[in-house]
This record gives C-alpha cells, sequence and structure tokens, in this order.
C-alpha cells in the first residue's frame, strides 16, 4: 500500500498537521510507520485521497509518491498540478525542492515565478539566477528567457515594473520556444 509522509499529505489537502494528526487519533487516517519526533511520518496515500484538494488520477498519485521520494522531475510535475490547481504557494515550494536539486525545468519555472511574484515575493535577481541556472544546464527556454532579460527590450519592461507587459512577453518567448521546438521535431 503506497504511503506518503505527513509533510506531503498536509501539501496535498491544505489542512494542518494538527489537523491530519486528529484525523489519525480518531482512526480515519491510517499510520504506516512513525518516528520519535513524527517528522518522518507516513500515512496511507489511499486515505489522504479524500481529504485531497487536488483531484488526483492514477498516474497523478504515482507523481505524489515519486514526489515524496525526493524524485526532482515528480516534484516538478507534483508543482505543475498546484498551479493546475491555482495553489502556487504549494507548486513553488515542490519547484523550490527540486531545484535545489538542479533540475533545469524546475530551475527555469521557479525562476519565472521569482520574476512575476507567482507564489513568492517579486525578485527580479532571484527569477534571473535560477533561470541562469537552468540556461547554464542548456534549458531552452531558460536561454531564451535570459537572453531576453538582458536585452534593451526587456530591460525597459522590468524597469517599467509592469507585471501584466512582464507576464505577456515571458508568455510570448515561452510560446515562441515551445514553437521553435515543436518545428524542429518535425523537420526531423
Amino acid at each position: 500500500m503506497p504511503s506518503i509522509s505527513l509533510n506531503t499529505a498536509t501539501a496535498i489537502t491544505g489542512l494542518s498537521k494538527r489537523t491530519l494528526w486528529r484525523h489519525i487519533h480518531r482512526g480515519s487516517l491510517a499510520v504506516v510507520s512513525i518516528n520519535d519526533s513524527g517528522e518522518k511520518t507516513q500515512v496511507k496515500l489511499i486515505d489522504i485521497l479524500p481529504l485531497s484538494c487536488l483531484p488526483l488520477s492514477e498516474i497523478e498519485q504515482k507523481v505524489v509518491i515519486d514526489a515524496d521520494a525526493g524524485e526532482a522531475v515528480a516534484q516538478t510535475d507534483l508543482a505543475l498540478l498546484f498551479f493546475a490547481a491555482a495553489r502556487p504557494n504549494e507548486a513553488v515550494a515542490w519547484l523550490m525542492r527540486a531545484a535545489e536539486q538542479h533540475y533545469p525545468d524546475a530551475m527555469c519555472y521557479l525562476g519565472r515565478c521569482y520574476l512575476t511574484g507567482t507564489g513568492v515575493t517579486s525578485d527580479a535577481d532571484s527569477g534571473a539566477l535560477w533561470l541562469s541556472h537552468a540556461a547554464i544546464k542548456g534549458h531552452p527556454l531558460a536561454q531564451a528567457l535570459t537572453q531576453w532579460l538582458q536585452s534593451a527590450a526587456g530591460q525597459a519592461v522590468q524597469a517599467a515594473a509592469d507585471q501584466i507587459t512582464l507576464d505577456a512577453a515571458l508568455d510570448q518567448i515561452e510560446r515562441n520556444t515551445l514553437l521553435r521546438w515543436l518545428q524542429s521535431l518535425s523537420a526531423h
């Protein structure tokens, strides 16, 4: 029976640890393993699903299990599920875990979050730093975004501090980068 940590259970339910402990004491949530401090407490995923604020398919449940186990790709995928559920703070927390493992996709997404203030306080320097880390690892979108940020147009948009214009510019760069990638696939 798959299990996840209590920390991950709080993330996917939006409930506090204290509330989850109440569920455990009532018997509606089964503990798989526990240690003295309670920090490594594992609960059955099947018991968490009814409490989840994320509708999780079978494949997405595997993503949660893998993210909980520390896999950077799964952590990034779980972050995307949180973005889709309009829970950017939780998304950023998962991106941070994956980015700290030097996963380029997570670093790129995290950089964009810092640039736009999505799920975090807007911080252009942190955004540029995370994007540059991903760009150095060869991430095409991070490279395009970094190049734009360093351009005169990018500098002007940042100086204007207009979030709507910044978001639109970043979206356009993302679309153009994806389109170029898709065109390169069809050329082969």
